[in-house]
């Protein structure tokens, strides 16, 4: 191979512009950064003995001396020990420990062994290189086994990366492999096809735009308060839960900031919240500070550093005095929230989580309050998650059921409609009721995927059975106030009806009270666009304690469901049975058609059907059951 110089001058100047950047702007002392620096370092002395070794052997009788043999050893060692060390770069930026994965761990080694037997071998017989009087060094073929172990850290770096890509954004990933396979095509085209040496300016270019995406201070410093982001926290945090080291986490959440946000103005909050992030530092010499929220730090204390209960006390008696920037002077105040790995969470998700739940908790208590997540229910919290992962796999396996339950017609004496209810098994959870995941559902914003998974069920289960040739007229399908702001709602739910080609006449949404207190506007706009198709609509659990007859004026409701308390309630308490009769003949004069849930004997049903209820569901007639037995009942009924 011929040599150019002007590559590896090139080459570093890139790698000297990589160090001053990183000199001239507050560093983060993290693994990964010095792992970086470690790949640049290395780089730079390889390449300049690379450069040495070539200026000896400048002329056609010059001779390799001593120095140039060990130069030549020490270029090839650092050039080969980069890739290795990319290798573990994409394994530390992962976030993800594999020290108890054997396998993992014989695949991360074995490179590595492979890579010191072939150095070492280098430095006693130099097998890798031989010199030439007219182009001075030139590889052997002994060198492709080490361009093989560089495709394989390269290739093993990216898969573990891309295995483990939560602390990654997609684009910063597809940068870094598009480097690292750059690197490794021209590796393979240096060493088969051209008489050039430019891999060292490759790799100088790979290192500056790694440095560009992923170690840019920019990105792993907060820009107002110049403290560790968000996202360094969840990396940061990882690492350290991937290696069981133990710490606790000091979250402060800031009282009422927006207040002062509003009253002073943006910039004087800003130069607060840059005074209670540089205080956080202070506290202890070797915590790390994170932004954790808008108005919300983090401080980590590895256990044994500094006691946890003497760092309470330094901050809560700074924020006893008033903080104070240019002429303005202000008594700020926080909850704080205490949390500990791993004690409180052993996996950074549900440690997350009890952060959340931990703040929620502190402020509920008040301003300044002290809360310690070892003194909450997370058993609670660790509950609700779990039924947050049934959701999810529930809907990613479609394991959801819907059962029907008939709802019986007083005139016409037999069953002409059913409400649709969804079923939620997990095998470690077991059922989960609906008004336990509805609401855990709703919260989350997976009820937008499973209401239309829930009411394409009920369509197919309409077409397939031909429901229009049987005596059921329509069937309930329950809508979420969440699914009602969706855009494209009520197209959404045209679309499914016309591929299954089911008239729209054969579906009844049912809307809840406290839905349509919420979101009067929207749901207006959405139930006009699905009215005018044909749908009609159902106001469900009237009587619950949301009450509003502006629904009925505002909205084209044309069934009106009685919350199944009310109507127990009516049995129990004349004063109740009074509002309910009332209540029904109020309804009838407007004209619409009554549904009493909950009915469960023969004589709340004699009742309910003497003051007037149009319609009766509940366990006297049927509980709620799955399609195929719904189906038998019809034709039995029938």
């Amino acid at each position: 191979m011929q040599w150019n110089v002007d590559f590896d001058i090139s080459a570093l100047v890139i790698l000297f512009v990589i160090i001053v950047l990183y000199a001239s702007k507050q560093c983060v002392s993290i693994k990964r950064s010095h792992i970086f620096l470690t790949m640049t370092g290395l780089e730079i002395i390889a390449i300049f003995c690379n450069i040495a070794v070539r200026n000896m052997m400048t002329g056609p009788e010059s001779q390799p001396n001593l120095l140039c043999i060990v130069l030549m050893d020490i270029f090839f060692a650092l050039q080969y020990l980069v890739p290795i060390a990319f290798m573990y770069y994409m394994i530390v930026w992962s976030g993800k420990s594999f020290k108890e994965d054997k396998i993992v761990t014989i695949l991360f080694i074995a490179p590595i062994i492979v890579y010191g037997v072939m150095i070492i071998k280098n430095f006693f017989k130099q097998d890798l290189y031989v010199f030439d009087n007219q182009y001075g060094y030139q590889e052997t073929h002994m060198i492709s086994i080490l361009g093989g172990m560089v495709l394989y850290c390269m290739l093993f770096g990216l898969i573990y990366a891309i295995m483990h890509i939560r602390l990654m954004s997609f684009g910063k990933l597809s940068m870094v492999a598009l480097l690292a396979v750059t690197v490794g095509v021209s590796v393979v085209v240096q060493y088969y096809i051209l008489d050039s040496v430019f891999i060292d300016f490759i790799i100088a270019v790979s290192l500056l735009v790694v440095y560009l995406v992923a170690q840019n201070p920019a990105d792993m410093l907060d820009s107002n308060t110049q403290v560790l982001s968000r996202n360094m926290m969840d990396e940061l945090l990882r690492n350290d839960i991937g290696e069981k080291k133990e710490f606790d986490l000091v979250v402060l959440a800031l009282d009422d900031f927006k207040f002062v946000n509003k009253t002073f103005g943006i910039t004087t909050g800003d130069m607060m919240l840059i005074q209670v992030a540089h205080f956080l530092t202070t506290v202890s010499s070797r915590g790390k500070v994170y932004r954790y929220g808008s108005d919300q730090f983090a401080l980590q204390i590895k256990r044994g550093d500094v006691d946890l209960h003497t760092v309470l006390e330094t901050i809560s008696e700074r924020f006893r005095h008033p903080w104070i920037t240019e002429d303005v002077s202000v008594m700020l105040s926080t909850t704080i929230s205490c949390v500990s790995y791993p004690e409180d969470g052993v996996m950074m998700e549900g440690l997350v989580d009890v952060i959340d739940y931990s703040v929620l908790s502190a402020k509920t208590q008040g301003k300044g309050s002290i809360v310690f997540a070892k003194d909450m229910d997370l058993q609670a919290l660790r509950k609700e998650k779990a039924i947050e992962k049934a959701i999810e796999l529930a809907i990613d396996r479609d394991t959801i059921e819907v059962y029907y339950q008939p709802i019986y017609n007083v005139e016409k004496q037999c069953y002409t409609s059913a409400e649709a209810l969804v079923r939620i098994h997990d095998d470690s959870l077991g059922n989960i009721s609906p008004e336990v995941f509805i609401p855990i559902s709703e919260k989350n914003g997976t009820i937008v995927k499973m209401g239309t998974m829930i009411f394409e069920k009920v369509c197919k289960f309409i077409s397939e059975h031909n429901l229009k040739d049987t005596s059921i007229e329509y069937i309930e399908v329950n809508v979420s106030v969440v699914q009602c702001m969706q855009q494209g709602f009520a197209e959404n739910l045209i679309d499914i009806m016309e591929y299954y080609h089911v008239d729209p006449s054969q579906i009844n949404l049912e809307v809840t009270e406290t839905a349509a207190a919420n979101s009067i506007a929207i749901l207006q706009e959405n139930i006009a666009k699905l009215h005018n198709q044909g749908i009609s609509f159902s106001l469900d659990d009237y009587g619950s304690g949301y009450s509003t007859l502006g629904y009925l004026h505002q909205l084209p409701f044309k069934i009106i469901k009685l919350d199944k308390l009310m109507v127990w309630d009516a049995f129990e308490n004349e004063r109740a049975g009074i509002t309910l009769k009332f209540t029904v003949g109020m309804l009838k004069e407007l004209q619409v058609r009554i549904v009493a849930e909950g009915v469960e004997t023969k004589e709340q049903r004699a009742h309910l059907a003497g003051i007037g209820c149009d319609y009766l569901q509940g366990w006297y007639y049927s509980k709620a059951i799955p399609a195929n037995e719904f189906v038998t009942l019809i034709e039995e009924a029938c």
